[in-house]
C-alpha cells in the first residue's frame, strides 16, 4: 500500500481518478435506493480514502474519511457491481480503508447504515463492527443504525 496501489492478483485498488466516475455512478445507481449524484463523487477526488476496485473494469469503490469532530475515521460509502457481490470485494475494500485509517494513526472506525439494509448490517457485523446507535429520520425514507470498531 505504500506506493497508493495495492494488488491482489489481477485486482488493483487504486485511488478514484475522474474517468472513473461514470463507473463508480453505476455501482452507486445500482446499489443505492437514494443514490449519490455525480458531483458528490468528484468532490471526493481529492480524498485519499476514495478507491476503487478494478478488475478489467471497475468493480467497487469506497470512501473513507475523517469524522466531523476529527477523532476517528468514517466509512462514508461502500458498494460492489451488484454483478460481482459474494465474491469478497467489498471485504477486501473495507480492508484497504481500515489500513488507511490506521495508517493516518486513527484507532477507531465508524458509520451508518440504513436500518432496513439487513444484509449491510451482517457485513458490517461480519468485519468486527458492532451496533452503536440509531439516528431517526437520518436518510430520507429511513432510520441509520450507527456502528463502530476499533481498529
Amino acid at each position: 500500500m505504500r506506493s497508493g496501489v495495492h494488488i491482489v492478483k489481477d485486482v488493483v485498488i487504486r485511488r478514484a481518478e475522474l474517468p472513473d466516475i461514470p463507473a463508480i455512478v453505476e455501482i452507486e445507481d445500482c446499489s443505492f435506493e437514494v443514490p449519490w449524484p455525480d458531483f458528490l463523487f468528484k468532490a471526493y477526488l481529492n480524498n485519499p480514502g476514495f478507491v476503487v476496485y478494478e478488475n478489467d473494469g471497475i468493480l467497487g469503490y469506497a470512501i473513507v474519511g475523517i469524522s466531523e469532530d476529527r477523532t476517528r475515521s468514517h466509512l462514508q460509502s461502500i458498494a460492489v457491481h451488484k454483478d460481482c457481490r459474494r465474491q469478497g470485494i467489498a471485504t477486501r475494500l473495507l480492508d484497504w480503508c481500515i489500513d488507511l485509517a490506521k495508517l493516518y494513526g486513527f484507532d477507531r472506525m465508524t458509520l451508518e447504515v440504513r436500518e432496513k439494509n439487513v444484509d449491510a448490517q451482517l457485513f458490517y457485523s461480519e468485519n468486527g463492527f458492532k451496533v452503536e446507535g440509531r439516528m431517526d429520520g437520518y436518510y430520507i425514507d429511513d432510520n441509520a443504525i450507527i456502528m463502530g470498531r476499533d481498529i
